[in-house]
């Protein structure tokens, strides 16, 4: 898969910011590959990672954003990536990502139920 190359800022919530330029591969590049129907019924991803954090976004969100495997010209070490990299509050960005499950929610379902930010 190509390598595309993202610049992306974050703010965490204590102020601090944080960020560069990555080089990653679209997450619909990811599915696509992996042979999955984008034109099911999902609405959303999760998006989980080692030490069983997990965040859950809309797929429209997702397809947009990629799989990190580099920052500032650098491979990222085993604990830092792939990283998911979406526009996203600093929070749902996730390091070291092991699983993408795609998930069907009814409207009355709260995506938050689905993560797990470790606080």
């Amino acid at each position: 898969m190509d390598r595309e190359r993202i610049e992306r800022e974050y703010m965490c919530a204590s102020g601090e910011r944080w960020g560069g330029v990555w080089r990653g591969v679209p997450i619909a590049a990811v599915l696509e590959v992996a042979d999955v129907d984008l034109d099911g019924d999902a609405t959303h991803l999760r998006v989980a990672a080692a030490g069983d954090y997990a965040v859950c976004v809309p797929v429209a969100t997702a397809l947009s954003a990629h799989l990190a495997i580099e920052r500032d010209g650098d491979p990222l070490p085993p604990e830092r990536g792939p990283r998911f990299l979406a526009r996203v509050d600093a929070g749902k960005t996730v390091k070291a990502v092991r699983e993408l499950e795609l998930l069907r929610l009814d409207p009355s379902d709260d995506p938050e139920e689905y993560e797990n930010l470790g606080y």
